[in-house]
């Protein structure tokens, strides 16, 4: 996952990132950070590309205003998608200014920072992964989290994606939907989405819904 870091205080800017890296390690998330301390070229790239992202704004940042950031964010690259976490010296959440732009919560500089942040940060990460998403094709994008196996077509160079209440066919090899997944092998030929499991025996797996995949 991507989160970015917006704070044009250099301290507490590396002060958040220590206090993120410290909470996705201890819960074992892969994450990437990416700080900045002004609004430039760079975050306006992030910004326009498409990954679901967590962004942590500071509400004052000198020569822009961390609303004009979110502005851009959901009303100009159209990103309605990504977690946005305020940053602020107050602690007072603007309901108006929150409906309108999507803010998921607001958390003071002083207050309770560290322990506010951890569960700010965990907090976004579960909606986060309930948004991830797996391209079929150009038109077609399906919730991670509804997947339940993944299996070889034979004699092709599809596979088939079985979810708790649909079926999809991709042009993807097994090896690199597992890289993208981690969902957990099995037979060389299947990908179990271990989170939609209800329950297993040596040749039979059930999943949510009633799903169910023999495995002998």
């Amino acid at each position: 996952m991507k989160i970015i870091v917006i704070e044009d205080n250099h301290i507490f800017n590396k002060m958040l990132c220590k206090n993120i890296s410290k909470t996705l390690i201890n819960h074992n998330y892969d994450y990437d950070i990416k700080a900045f301390t002004e609004y430039n070229h760079s975050l306006k790239k992030i910004i326009y590309d498409k990954d679901i992202k967590i962004y942590i704004i500071d509400l004052e940042l000198g020569s822009i205003s961390g609303y004009d950031i979110i502005n851009e964010i959901r009303k100009k690259s159209y990103d309605w998608d990504s977690i946005i976490i305020i940053n602020s010296v107050y602690n007072q959440k603007e309901d108006l200014i929150s409906r309108r732009l999507a803010i998921f919560t607001y958390i003071s500089k002083f207050l309770g920072f560290e322990e506010n942040l951890e569960k700010s940060i965990l907090e976004a990460i579960h909606i986060f992964e309930h948004k991830k998403l797996l391209t079929i094709n150009k038109s077609c994008k399906i919730l991670i989290n509804d997947i339940c196996y993944i299996l070889k077509e034979k004699g092709s160079k599809y596979c088939i994606i079985k979810t708790i209440n649909d079926e999809f066919r991709v042009r993807k090899s097994l090896k690199s939907l597992m890289e993208e997944l981690h969902f957990r092998k099995i037979k060389n030929y299947i990908l179990i989405n271990e989170n939609n499991v209800v329950s297993s025996n040596k040749n039979i797996i059930k999943f949510k819904n009633k799903l169910e995949i023999r495995v002998d």
